[in-house]
């Protein structure tokens, strides 16, 4: 990976609004709420809160946008209660948030699990989120290549591992500590290389405290409501007699944790090869407005056929962006995954080049 400008002597700090829409209280940083462009909204991953946009919200405003990084349910500091949450949930608060600020014309944007529900709010309201943009972060296929969506299923293990673990596992995926912390499988599902790391050139040590800090006991329990509820899994089973020639077997959390508990291990059960989807109620459904999915080196070297995005390829995985997104652009990346921070400038262009596109007409 070439050099990096050192982003970590630039701090931003942003003014924190706090909206409240029904049964939640909303946090976000907000910059530019004076501006007059098209407002935009953007919603951080896993194990990360708002601050993960610190770079950008700058970069927007002084182009003339309101920005608004939204901590989401159960992270940071909006609202966490014990509500059991589901993708349709986690998009109908983005909605709610825009409604009670006024907003309108809105570009969505999404990092890793705050992808998966800029995806669903907008494949949903295109009419409110005129653009997208999905930063290395899927719709609805999933693949047991990445495994950790898997093991959440696997009561009481993520309990367990996140009561004991939660402050290591921030420190070991961001912050380059040993993971030999973690452990090794069936209780950890991080595949992360053994061996001290340096911290990543993209964060401070300040930065890395206030993910730590943030992934408390009750953002631990969101966390495992995200992945076991939110993300329901489903087989896709070629059918010609079913609409769309495929069907759909959804599978309970005990079958998938018995996918994760096989005696002989993850992959060696019948269904690893498989591509499954988190929502069939969308598989079938077009969002008209402009797209922009930017994705890096590690998910390149997952799915190769990205590379070839937006012309379709045969993988189920790399052909979810052009079947859902007719007017899409895909850029690589030279970087890991953590794109809002470990490439500012090239996320804020691509934002700006997003913005500057035509939305569908209505």
């Amino acid at each position: 990976m070439s050099a990096r400008p050192d982003h970590r002597s630039t701090p931003r700090t942003h003014a924190s609004v706090w909206v409240p829409i029904p049964g939640l209280r909303v946090h976000a940083l907000a910059a530019g709420t004076d501006r007059t462009g098209p407002p935009v909204v953007l919603l951080h991953g896993f194990p990360q809160t708002s601050h993960c946009f610190r770079h950008q919200l700058t970069t927007l405003s002084e182009a003339g946008h309101p920005a608004y990084a939204m901590d989401t349910r159960g992270f940071g500091r909006t609202g966490k209660p014990h509500t059991r949450v589901s993708r349709a949930l986690l998009a109908d608060d983005v909605v709610r948030f825009c409604t009670a600020l006024g907003l309108r014309d809105v570009t969505l944007v999404g990092h890793d699990w705050g992808g998966l529900i800029a995806f669903k709010a907008a494949i949903d309201r295109p009419d409110l989120f005129t653009r997208l943009a999905l930063l290395d972060s899927n719709t609805t296929v999933i693949t047991p290549a990445i495994t950790h969506p898997y093991w959440f299923k696997a009561e009481p293990l993520p309990e367990e591992f996140l009561a004991q673990h939660a402050r290591e596992l921030v420190e070991v995926r961001l912050g380059g500590r040993d993971s030999t912390v973690l452990g090794g499988r069936p209780g950890n599902p991080y595949a992360v290389a053994a061996g001290p790391r340096p911290l990543p050139f993209f964060l401070t040590e300040s930065d890395l405290a206030h993910y730590a800090d943030a992934f408390d006991a009750a953002s631990q329990r969101a966390a495992i409501q995200y992945y076991r509820y939110a993300m329901p899994i489903h087989r896709v089973l070629p059918d010609p007699a079913a609409p769309h020639g495929e069907r759909y077997q959804p599978l309970s959390e005990r079958e998938v944790a018995a996918m994760w508990l096989h005696p002989d291990g993850f992959e060696a059960h019948p269904w690893w090869p498989e591509y499954h989807d988190v929502g069939p109620e969308d598989r079938h459904k077009r969002y008209p407005g402009p797209v922009t999915f930017v994705f890096g080196n590690q998910q390149l070297g997952r799915f190769p056929e990205l590379a070839a995005l937006p012309e379709r390829t045969g993988n189920p995985f790399a052909d979810q962006y052009p079947r859902y997104f007719p007017d899409l652009r895909a850029v690589r990346a030279d970087c890991g995954h953590y794109l809002p921070e470990e490439v500012p400038e090239l996320v804020g262009a691509e934002l700006l080049t997003l913005l500057g596109r035509a939305p569908a007409s209505p």
